[in-house]
């Protein structure tokens, strides 16, 4: 756990639990993935009813993903997959 997640997790605990904007920017993909647990789901959902802002975003993005899945699959040349191994390990 790093300093911001401790920072978070305090911050949190202090609201007893309840989700701010940042919370929900952080865990709105699982959100929309449904893996949340359900205490952070609830705070979720509490903090979603209650703040415009947050809906338009989770709205937004549940609809980017959903059209993006839509999209059909490409399959990379294997000389960019290579080309980007390459890079990466020589980068690490």
């Amino acid at each position: 756990m790093g300093v911001n997640d401790l920072f978070r997790a305090i911050k949190r605990f202090l609201r007893k639990g309840e989700f701010d904007c940042d919370d929900v920017a952080e865990h709105s993909s699982d959100y929309i993935d449904n893996e949340l647990k359900a205490d952070k789901r609830s705070a979720f959902q509490a903090h979603l009813s209650k703040c415009g802002p947050c809906q338009a975003f989770v709205g937004t993005l549940s609809s980017t993903i959903g059209s993006l899945g839509k999209l059909p699959g490409i399959i990379a040349p294997s000389a960019l997959k290579q080309s980007l191994l390459d890079r990466m390990h020589r980068e690490n």
